[in-house]
C-alpha cells in the first residue's frame, strides 16, 4: 500500500492529512511525577496524562469544548484549565483537583473575556485579567481558588496579564499592553496598597517575556528586546529599574527560557530562520552546551525535570507532527514522551524546506520558504500554492502543516515567505508594515511571486496565492493588486476593510489593531484605500472563502463583504460558512470539512 501511494499520490485524500494528530502544551506536576499534556487524538484539544517516567497516557477531559490552557498549582496536583464556547475566545476557567475526575468551574460568565495570568506561590490563589466592568478594558483580579472568592485588583485601561506573583505573594508583575501586545510596559502591582508602577522605564518599544524570580533573591530574569533589535535573556536585580544583558545571540531571537533546579543553568530555546535550537547557558550567560535536536524542530516552550537531568518539550516540524519530547542533558539524547495517533493511511514521505530570499521594490531581503515535491516537475513545470501567514506580527515557521504535505504530495511546490512586517527578523523588519506602510508588504508578496514564477521548475501560469486571517487580507490584496498573477485564492477569516474590521473586532482588541493597522479618525482614508473591498471588480482569479461564525477578531461580515460583491460582479467565488468555530478550526469534522473542500478547489483550479 505504501508503494503504491508513493507512485500515486491522488490515492490520498485530504483527510487522510488532517485526520494526523498532535501532543502539546506540555506540563509537569510540582512534585515531577505526572506529565500532562493537550492532544487532538479524541477530536478536539483535551487534557491527558501520564507518569513523566514511562507508561501510558490517558485521556483527563472530555468537555465539549476545547481546552486552552493548563498549569499546574505549584504545591499540588490541581490542574487549572480553560476552555471558551465556539471559539469566541471568551473564556473560562475550570479546576481538575489532584488531576483526576470531572472539572469544575471557576468563572461562569460566557460572555466575559477571561485572560490566564499565574498562581500564587503558595497555591491558593490565581491571578488572571478580564473585562467584567468593560469589554474594552482588561481589569485584574485575583481569586482564592478554594473558596472562589475574588477581588478586582487593579483597573485600567487596555489590555494586561498577570506576568508573576512576587516570591511572598504580596505584589504582581504585569505585562502592560497598553500600547500594543509585543510594546509592553513592564509593571509592579502592589497587592497591599494598589501602587502600580513601571519598574522598568525605557525609550522605543520593549517587550518582557518569561519573567522568573531568582531563589536567592537577587532579581528576575527575563526575556526582552528593550534597547535591543532581537530579544536577549535579561537580569534585573532586585533594587534596580534597569537591565543587565546575560545573553544574547547574533540576529536569534530567545523565545523561552527555563531555570534549572538548582538555579546554576537556563535553558533557552533560540530562533533560527523560524527553525528552534536548545542551548545550555550558566548565571553568567556563557554557553554550556548546545543539544542539537534529531530532527529539524519548532519548539514552543522548554521545562526542565525536577531532578535537572532532562528537558521536556513539544516539537514538531514540517514532517514531523506534534509530540512532547524529552532530552537528557548529560548526553543531548532525544526520545518522545507522547506518540500521537498518526494518520490511518500510510502516506508518501514528509518534505522539509529549505530557505531562500529576493531583494523587494526597495531592495529590502525578504526571506521564503521553499517545499519542494519529491515527484519530478511535468514538462510546464510545477503549479505553485504561496502561503501567507496571519498576524501580521508573526513569523512563518516550519511546523507540521497537514494541508501542505497533501499539496506536495500532488505534485504542487508550496512557498511561504516571510515579508515585511514579520518577526523573528528584528525590531525594525517588524515594523516596516505598520500603518501607513501596509502596502508595502504586499509589494513584498508580488517580488516573492515574480521570483518563484521565473524558476525553471515553475509553471508561472499555474500560481496560487493562500492566507488565514492577515494572510487572507494578503490575498484579497494580491488578487486586487496585481490580478494578472494569480491563478486562485484561497483566504480562510481574512480581513476585507479595514474600517469594518476597527468597528466589528472584539473591544477588547481594538486598541492593539490600531496600533499596527492605524487610527480610525486619524487614517480613515488610507485604511479605506488599503482595504481590497473596495478593488473587487479587479479580481480575475477564482477565489474561495472560508470563515468561521462565532470569530470574535475578524467577524465573519468580512467574508460575507467578500462572497456578496464576487458574487454581484459575476466572479468565480464559493463560501463555506463553519458554524460553532472561531478565528480557525478547532474540530476534526470541522476540518475535514473545510480542509477536503480546499483540496477540491484546487484540483479544479490549480
Amino acid at each position: 500500500m505504501f508503494d503504491t501511494l508513493k507512485s500515486d499520490p491522488t490515492a490520498v485524500q485530504m483527510s487522510s492529512y488532517t485526520d494526523i494528530r498532535k501532543a502539546v502544551k506540555p506540563a509537569i506536576s510540582p512534585d515531577g511525577e505526572l506529565l500532562a499534556f493537550l492532544s487532538d487524538a479524541s477530536g478536539t484539544a483535551q487534557v491527558w496524562i501520564k507518569p513523566l517516567a514511562g507508561g501510558e497516557a490517558k485521556q483527563l477531559t472530555n468537555l465539549p469544548e476545547p481546552v486552552g490552557t493548563l498549569s499546574f498549582n505549584p504545591k499540588s496536583r490541581d490542574l487549572l484549565i480553560s476552555t471558551d464556547w465556539g471559539g469566541d475566545e471568551r473564556h473560562q476557567f475550570w479546576l481538575i483537583e489532584n488531576a483526576e475526575g470531572e472539572p469544575r468551574k471557576l468563572t461562569s460568565d460566557a460572555t466575559v473575556v477571561h485572560g490566564w495570568g499565574c498562581w500564587s506561590p503558595d497555591g491558593t490563589q490565581i491571578a488572571y485579567s478580564a473585562n467584567y466592568r468593560d469589554r474594552t478594558h482588561m481589569d485584574l483580579y485575583v481569586m482564592t481558588v478554594a473558596t472562589g472568592e475574588t477581588k478586582c485588583v487593579y483597573q485600567g485601561t487596555g489590555w494586561r496579564t498577570p506576568a508573576a506573583f512576587t516570591p511572598d505573594g504580596t505584589a504582581l508583575l504585569v505585562n502592560d499592553c497598553t500600547r500594543a501586545m509585543t510594546d509592553q510596559n513592564f509593571c509592579r502591582l502592589d497587592l497591599a496598597s494598589g501602587a502600580y508602577e513601571d519598574i522598568l522605564p525605557h525609550q522605543g518599544r520593549a517587550s518582557y517575556q518569561a519573567a522568573k524570580f531568582l531563589k536567592d533573591g537577587s532579581g528576575i530574569l527575563l526575556i526582552s528586546d528593550q534597547g535591543r533589535d532581537y530579544s536577549s535573556v535579561m537580569f534585573k536585580a532586585h533594587d534596580s529599574n534597569e537591565l543587565v544583558e546575560i545573553a544574547g545571540f547574533e540576529k536569534q531571537d530567545v523565545e523561552a527560557l527555563a531555570i534549572a533546579p538548582d538555579q546554576q543553568s537556563v535553558a533557552l530555546v533560540l530562533n533560527r530562520q523560524g527553525w528552534n535550537e536548545i542551548v545550555i547557558i550558566d548565571r553568567q550567560g556563557k554557553v554550556q552546551k548546545s543539544l542539537p535536536t534529531p530532527m529539524p524542530f519548532v519548539i514552543a516552550s522548554v521545562a526542565w525535570t525536577q531532578d535537572g537531568a532532562a528537558l521536556v518539550m513539544p516539537a514538531e516540524g514540517a514532517a514531523t507532527s506534534g509530540d512532547i519530547w524529552r532530552c537528557e542533558v548529560a548526553t543531548g539524547t532525544y526520545s518522545r514522551l507522547t506518540d500521537a495517533p498518526k494518520a490511518a493511511t500510510a502516506l508518501p514521505d514528509f518534505i522539509e524546506p529549505t530557505v531562500t530570499s529576493v531583494a523587494s521594490f526597495d531592495g529590502l531581503d525578504v526571506p521564503y520558504f521553499v517545499y519542494q515535491p519529491t515527484v519530478a516537475a511535468p514538462a510546464s513545470g510545477y503549479p505553485v500554492m504561496i502561503i501567507v501567514h496571519g498576524g501580521p506580527e508573526a513569523q512563518w515557521k516550519p511546523d507540521f502543516r497537514a494541508d501542505i504535505q497533501y499539496m506536495l504530495a500532488r505534485g504542487i511546490m508550496v512557498i511561504a515567505p516571510n515579508i515585511r512586517g514579520s518577526t523573528g527578523y528584528g525590531r525594525p523588519y517588524q515594523h516596516l508594515d505598520d500603518r501607513e506602510l501596509r502596502m508595502d508588504s504586499v509589494a513584498d508578496l508580488k517580488a516573492v511571486r515574480l521570483a518563484v514564477g521565473n524558476r525553471a521548475d515553475v509553471d508561472d501560469s499555474r500560481i496560487g496565492v493562500f492566507g488565514r486571517s492577515y494572510g487572507g487580507f494578503m490575498v484579497l490584496a494580491a488578487l486586487t493588486e496585481y490580478p494578472d498573477l494569480w491563478k486562485l485564492g484561497v483566504e480562510y477569516y481574512g480581513i476585507a476593510n479595514f474600517l469594518t474590521l476597527m468597528e466589528t473586532t472584539g473591544p477588547w482588541r481594538k486598541v492593539l489593531r490600531e496600533v499596527e493597522y492605524g487610527d480610525v479618525a486619524m487614517m480613515k482614508d488610507a485604511l479605506e484605500r488599503f482595504s481590497p473591498i473596495h478593488k473587487m471588480a479587479e479580481v480575475q482569479a477564482p477565489l474561495m472563502v472560508v470563515h468561521g461564525l462565532e470569530d470574535p477578531r475578524v467577524t465573519p461580515c468580512e467574508s460575507e463583504m467578500v462572497y456578496s460583491c464576487l458574487r454581484g460582479l459575476g466572479k468565480p467565488v464559493e463560501i463555506l460558512r463553519i458554524a460553532h468555530e472561531g478565528h480557525g478550526f478547532a474540530r476534526i469534522e470541522n476540518r475535514h470539512t473545510v480542509f477536503d473542500a480546499l483540496g477540491r478547489f484546487i484540483d479544479e483550479n490549480l
